[in-house]
């Protein structure tokens, strides 16, 4: 299934004319004054592309100067390996070029190769398959046997892509035999075991796809063996390795396909990103059940894989898992992202491997994820507008609670203003309101005296008189105080008093007694300004008062202020009463 991994991988070396057998590295070599036969066996050294492309371009101005169109043509194809598009494709249209002046099989072969290789590196398959048509055309003319056989190589990889196994495996089985019958040749320009490796592992993942992964334990075995031979050959092993993984996972072996997937990622030793391990490992852990360990690999894929302008279908999958994922969560923001993504992908897929992706099993077709897009976006869209709805509704709750708060504001301040100015008048009208109806309206006395029956004169204004005196002493303050105690201390009864106050104080015994309290204390927090430094509820304390809730309310319901404001106005006047006074302040405002 990852057989792109190897046949770029390949591509790449079919280009390079390199054996795995030279160990030589190149340290400080003069390139300009080497020969046209020296450039091209320095490249056997040369492992990156920047100095691949500068000794390219050395090679290709002294073949030019020395007229060797065979050294100027092996230049052209080392350059398209050596060099990224849009140069590559310049270059091996050079080779192209330069075969066809030759006009030879073995060149031309060459050439179409080279072309063909280049192109389905650069993602255009179906016009690098014309070419190694061509290559494979040109092929037959010639007597090269490994040449043939690398092509025929190249068209079971075509095979496998259009999902053609069964002729890609009667190919494969030819080319593999070929190299591994001449597995010890050594050839300038020709690499046997490098052909016999990547042969055997194709033709185990045609096997994969062909259900018959019962004939793959011979080829692993033969595999192995000659791995064994050469330590340069370890760099075929973790493809062999990411095998059975894959393998170990379609079987349902989880944990030894988890074994088998880290033992090949930790093998690998190349510049190639290998996407087929992760996605499996990824794969695996979602058959688990661990789907959080599941879409960590499915992170690390995409993180690459989306960049990757020749993506591979065989990985869709995991996409479809991401949006699955994410829609049991009921994050729509991440189910959206991958459903635009995965929309993407497709329209790549559709171009780049339609007969692939054409025979692709998908969960989520375009016209399901389409539709899918839509739902989440209208969901999102009514969303934002409950949203706004939400921003306006809390917009107009705050602008109303500011605009209460400031209107609040603004009437305790000019209470307090009031407050301040209004002295103990109310006291004293209270106190003589009895001596002054009695001094200057005896009649209306005469009426209150009749709306208490069942007492005489004598005894209401012995009770009024007995309740001056208890308004004086403050015993009003007393918290335990109650209409039967005062009734007893006042020698009458419950009722009576009740009846008393009602009529001459034109208040119940409970407002009466807490209407004391409250102007006792409001006189208090004028004068005394240690009682402001304490809080409410020893305030409420002080003025007899249970509790400092009970304080609270009945202190707005006479005055139309919050006691706590009035306390703060109270500090402020008085902070700002002192600078006025302050010595220093006047001597600093001289």
């Amino acid at each position: 299934m990852f057989y792109k991994n190897i046949i770029i991988n390949t591509l790449y070396i079919f280009l390079f004319f390199i054996s795995f057998n030279l160990s030589l590295k190149a340290q400080n070599v003069d390139y300009e004054k080497l020969s046209l036969n020296e450039l091209e066996e320095s490249f056997a050294q040369i492992h990156d592309n920047p100095t691949g492309e500068k000794v390219c371009n050395i090679f290709i101005r002294k073949a030019k100067k020395e007229n060797n169109i065979e050294a100027l043509f092996r230049a052209y194809k080392l350059a398209a390996f050596f060099t990224k598009n849009p140069k590559n494709i310049k270059y091996a249209d050079s080779t192209l070029t330069i075969a066809k002046k030759i006009n030879k099989p073995y060149f031309l072969t060459n050439a179409f190769l080279c072309s063909s290789n280049i192109k389905d590196i650069n993602t255009n398959s179906s016009e690098g398959f014309k070419d190694l048509l061509l290559a494979y055309k040109y092929s037959q003319k010639t007597d090269d046997n490994y040449l043939k056989n690398k092509i025929l190589y190249s068209l079971a990889s075509q095979e496998v892509y259009i999902g053609n196994y069964i002729e890609a495996k009667e190919k494969l089985l030819i080319s593999k035999n070929y190299f591994s019958k001449n597995f010890d040749k050594k050839e300038v320009g020709k690499d046997y075991p490098m052909m016999y490796f990547y042969s055997a592992v194709l033709l185990i993942i045609t096997n994969n796809s062909l259900e018959k992964q019962s004939e793959n334990s011979d080829l692993y075995q033969d595999a192995y063996k000659k791995i064994k031979l050469n330590k340069n050959f370890q760099v075929y092993k973790p493809y062999y390795l990411s095998c059975e993984g894959v393998d170990a996972y379609k079987n349902k072996n989880y944990q030894l396909a988890i074994s088998k997937l880290n033992e090949a990622i930790n093998n690998y030793n190349d510049q190639f990103k290998h996407f087929a391990e992760i996605y499996y490992l990824g794969l695996t852990y979602w058959k688990l059940n661990q789907k959080e360990k599941a879409i960590n690999y499915f992170f690390k894929l995409d993180k690459d894989y989306y960049k990757d302008k020749n993506q591979d279908p065989q990985y869709r999958p995991a996409y479809e898992l991401l949006i699955q994922y994410y829609k049991e969560k009921g994050n729509t923001e991440k189910q959206l992202e991958y459903i635009n993504k995965l929309l993407f992908l497709d329209r790549s897929y559709e171009k780049n491997y339609k007969y692939l992706f054409a025979k692709i099993n998908k969960e989520y077709t375009s016209e399901k994820l389409i539709q899918e897009k839509n739902d989440i976006e209208n969901s999102l869209n009514s969303h934002k507008i409950f949203i706004i709805f939400i921003i306006i509704l809390s917009f107009s709750i705050v602008s109303f609670v500011f605009y209460r708060y400031t209107k609040i504001q603004k009437e305790y301040k000019q209470r307090f203003r009031e407050i301040l100015v209004e002295k103990n008048q109310n006291k004293t009208i209270e106190k003589n309101v009895f001596k002054e109806n009695t001094q200057t309206n005896p009649a209306q006395n005469t009426l209150l005296y009749s709306k208490i029956s069942g007492l005489s004169a004598s005894t209401i204004d012995s009770i009024l008189n007995k309740l001056e005196v208890f308004e004086s002493e403050n015993q009003f303050l007393n918290p335990k105080i109650t209409q039967k105690t005062l009734s007893e201390e006042l020698k009458t009864n419950p009722s009576y008093l009740s009846k008393i106050i009602n009529v001459y104080k034109e208040k119940n015994f409970t407002q009466y007694i807490n209407d004391l309290r409250l102007d006792y204390i409001l006189e208090r927090l004028k004068t005394d300004e240690d009682l402001l430094q304490i809080d409410v509820k020893e305030i409420a304390n002080e003025a007899g008062f249970s509790s400092a809730e009970s304080f609270s309310d009945n202190f707005q319901r006479k005055f139309q202020i919050k006691p706590s404001y009035f306390i703060k106005m109270m500090k402020e006047n008085l902070k700002t009463s002192s600078q006025s006074h302050n010595p220093t302040s006047d001597l600093e405002n001289v």
